[in-house]
């Protein structure tokens, strides 16, 4: 993505600030900001390593844009990637709208968490054997 670009541009202001991962300390480039949302006074972003893949929300706020309301996209945005809640979009008039979204299954329950805390307790690591890639195909 070029700077000269509307997005190129916002995106170097992301990376003059945010230039690293706080996580694995990896340098972030361009392509590891992915718009989220952008109207003419904020834009949303979210901001992913390509090393250890942890996230940041991102709003930048431009010219007259309100801070306030990207502090409610910017929470919306951080729930959503906790519980599966409803996706957001900023409108034209810089409201946060809540969109449908999409589901990837039911949430996970805490039998879900059990169940798996049980399966790794007595999982001995080979995934050969666990998906059956050392048995002969048939």
């Amino acid at each position: 993505m070029e700077s000269s670009t509307p997005e190129g541009h916002v995106k170097q202001v992301v990376l003059d600030r945010l230039p690293r991962c706080a996580v694995c300390h990896s340098p972030y480039d361009e392509d590891d900001i992915n718009v989220v949302s952008s109207r003419r006074d904020v834009w949303m972003m979210v901001v992913e390593c390509e090393v250890c893949h942890a996230r940041n929300f991102v709003a930048a706020v431009l010219k007259d844009g309100d801070p306030d309301q990207a502090k409610v996209a910017l929470q919306k945005m951080s729930d959503e990637a906790r519980g599966g809640q409803a996706a957001f979009e900023i409108d034209d008039r810089g409201e946060v709208v809540e969109t449908p979204a999409e589901s990837a299954g039911p949430p996970v329950s805490a039998g879900d968490v059990a169940d798996m805390h049980e399966f790794l307790n007595g999982f001995d690591g080979d995934f050969r054997k666990l998906f059956g890639a050392g048995e002969p195909r048939g």
